[in-house]
């Protein structure tokens, strides 16, 4: 992040910090915001970011949660889902413009970010990978900006009952034509969650796919990236080691963060690991139950489309 961009991260939550006085050598907003913004980019220890920055671990504890609580505030204002009109026809036509896929208002994927095993109900942090975890659910636009973050289910969790249980699903529900996402066969097919077809049989099929996978790539990249940016999310850093309640905000943070920075063109600075990181769910969404409505929408979709 360049110096103006941190600066405006700091005018944004200054207010939430600041101290009401500077006794006891109070450390200011500007300490705190550049204490977490390392800790958030290296995934070190606390101990470590201390050391650097002449600061004790109990403080930079302190001051990420501080910190993760006040950028998480604003989630509502940095990531959001288009659900206006003129919102929904600008991420439709990102889409239609990189990709020629028509009608598309997001990308939906799950990844895994590695924590430290929770005092309470630790087993079912255990993903499948073996390790504890969170499976986040994730919603991009076509500039690999976030429109939506679901961060509280355990790893275990599939992603299918994530989506099931999500906002957004309540929303498309209730409004089937406002346009739909792309997800892999994690979820069930619907006419406003479009999933790739098992067993194409024509050309057309095959062409619905290939363009399916191509789009829907989007969300593993910015998944990727979003790891690459803040270390603490990788599987480079290890696991994040705060405990649960404090994780969920500093993610939260990232992820405000994330879009903070891809909105203002801010490059990598390791991109070498964007595809090192990918821990989405490759089980299949297999309950019996794809919803009729979705599979003659994509059937249409696919006759007059491809």
């Amino acid at each position: 992040m360049n110096r103006q961009c941190i600066m405006e991260v700091i005018d944004l939550i200054r207010d939430d910090i600041s101290h009401e006085t500077m006794r006891s050598f109070a450390i200011s907003p500007e300490q705190q915001t550049f204490a977490a913004l390392r800790f958030y980019a290296t995934g070190s220890f606390q101990q470590v970011t201390g050391d650097i920055m002449g600061i004790s671990q109990p403080s930079v504890s302190r001051i990420v949660q501080q910190v993760s609580t006040a950028i998480s505030r604003h989630a509502g204002r940095f990531i959001t889902f288009p659900v206006t009109a003129p919102q929904q026809q600008s991420v439709k036509e990102g889409f239609m413009e990189r990709f020629g896929f028509p009608n598309v208002l997001g990308c939906v994927d799950g990844s895994l970010i590695q924590i430290k095993a929770p005092s309470v109900r630790e087993d079912a942090y255990v993903c499948r990978k073996g390790y504890h975890a969170l499976n986040i659910q994730g919603i991009c636009d076509s500039k690999k900006v976030f429109l939506n973050l679901v961060v509280k289910w355990p790893g275990s969790t599939h992603d299918a009952f994530i989506w099931n249980e999500c906002g957004i699903n309540s929303y498309l529900n209730e409004n089937p034509n406002a346009g739909y996402l792309l997800g892999d066969q994690a979820y069930p097919l619907k006419q406003f969650l479009l999933t790739p077809k098992r067993n194409p049989i024509n050309n057309a099929d095959h062409a619905f796919n290939r363009l399916h996978q191509k789009t829907r790539q989007l969300i593993e990249d910015t998944f990727g990236r979003w790891k690459c940016r803040w270390l603490m999310l990788h599987k480079f850093g290890g696991a994040i080691t705060i405990e649960l309640r404090n994780a969920i905000k500093a993610i939260v943070a990232t992820g405000v963060l994330h879009n903070i920075c891809e909105k203002k063109g801010i490059p990598l600075p390791n991109e070498d690991l964007i595809n090192t990181d990918y821990e989405g769910n490759d089980e299949m969404y297999d309950n019996g139950d794809i919803v009729e409505d979705g599979e003659v929408f994509r059937s249409r979709l696919i006759r007059e489309r491809f």
